[in-house]
Formats: C-alpha cells, sequence, structure tokens
C-alpha cells in the first residue's frame, strides 16, 4: 500500500483554522448591511440634540436586543463571506466588491465613504492598510492558498484617497517560497493615477496554528 506524503503545505492541512467558505446572501443581510453603513456615516458627520442621541440610541439597543437572540458560531455567520455584497457583507470592511478573482490574482472596485474620513475630505491612513489587508487575504483564496496570516503588510501613499469617488485596486501573488506568500497591490482612481501601493507577506500556517 502506497501513502501520499502529507506536507506543512498541502491544501488539506489546515491545522485549527476553520474551513470558511463563501455563502449566498441570505434575505435581508444586503438591506441591513446598507443601513448600518448609513447610520456609520450619518454618526460622523451630524449633530443632533440631546433628545436624538437618545432617541437613536433607544433604537440601537432594542436592534441588539433582537440579534442578540441570533448568536452563531463564527463558521456559520454570513457577515464577511458573501461576495456579492460590498465589503463581503461585514460592516468594518469599506464597501468594496470583488471584480476579478483568479489564481494569479484579484481585481476589487468600490469607494470609501464618511465613516473612513480621517480629515478634509481624505480617508484615514489606518483604513487603507485594512483594505489591503483584506485584499491580500483574498488573493491567497483566489490562489488557493489556505489558511495564512499576515506576516507584514506595508502601505506608500502617492496621493491623498478620497471618500465617494469610485477606486480600483489589484492585488496579485508577486513570488511563493515555500510558505511565504508575497503579494504586491495598488489602488487608484477612476483617471487611473496611482493612490497607495502596498506590499505584504502571508505565511502558510502550519498543521498545528490557529
Amino acid at each position: 500500500m502506497t501513502h501520499t506524503a502529507r506536507t506543512d503545505t498541502a491544501s488539506e492541512i489546515r491545522g485549527g483554522f476553520p474551513d470558511v467558505r463563501p455563502l449566498d446572501a441570505p434575505p435581508g443581510l444586503e438591506r441591513y448591511i446598507t443601513a448600518l453603513r448609513r447610520l456609520q456615516d450619518l454618526t460622523v458627520s451630524t449633530k443632533p440634540d440631546a433628545a436624538a442621541w437618545d432617541a437613536a440610541s433607544e433604537q440601537l439597543e432594542s436592534a441588539c436586543a433582537l440579534l442578540e437572540t441570533h448568536r452563531a458560531p463564527e463558521i456559520e455567520v454570513p457577515a464577511g463571506r458573501v461576495l456579492e455584497i460590498p465589503g463581503l457583507g461585514h460592516p468594518l470592511m469599506p464597501p468594496w466588491t470583488l471584480t476579478e478573482m483568479k489564481s494569479d490574482g484579484v481585481s476589487m472596485h468600490g469607494h470609501f465613504t464618511a465613516s473612513h474620513v480621517g480629515g478634509n475630505h481624505a480617508v484615514h491612513g489606518g483604513m487603507i492598510p485594512l483594505f489591503y489587508d483584506w485584499l491580500f487575504g483574498m488573493v491567497v483564496t483566489g490562489a488557493d492558498i489556505r489558511p495564512t496570516r499576515t506576516a507584514y503588510l506595508h502601505v506608500d501613499y502617492r496621493k491623498i484617497t478620497p471618500i465617494d469617488a469610485p477606486l480600483t485596486a489589484h492585488g496579485r501573488v508577486d513570488r511563493i517560497e515555500g510558505r511565504k506568500v508575497f503579494i504586491t497591490a495598488s489602488m487608484t482612481s477612476s483617471d487611473g493615477a496611482v493612490l497607495t501601493e502596498a506590499s505584504g507577506l502571508m505565511v502558510r500556517l502550519l498543521p498545528h496554528q490557529p
């Protein structure tokens, strides 16, 4: 009897990392995420009086009480797993959508909103690495190199990234050295100007690593 050699980079070896796959959009999720994004934008761009803050807080507390009765394990929840909803249906992710996912790279388009402002209508510098970390995750997923963790992520800020403007981003595997996956990416405006560039290292987990 022969046995196929199993290595720490074999696709079926995942360590303690759950095998989380994309899901179809459950009814109502896109509407909810859209409303939640609107709430986040209004929170940072309005100046209500005390009565309005209290009234809004009561409604939010009621929504929390409703959702509290529907808790589920990480591997079952749809947030962050629905490809057709901007931000994959996760409220922390900016509203970007995958337009292409191939083994050698991915493309995305989207925009940033008021809740991402760092000052003077420009996207907060900390939001850009968050976006790229997500993009890198999509790159390794498209290349079927999973599971991985981010080892480092470097961003070069070339121009101001505006809010409420259509943007495009591309990421690809630059090279692979054993468990190390080196990735490069860039973000451009609608006129083709490079706004930011990023490079990073994703490391394939060993069987015992969560």
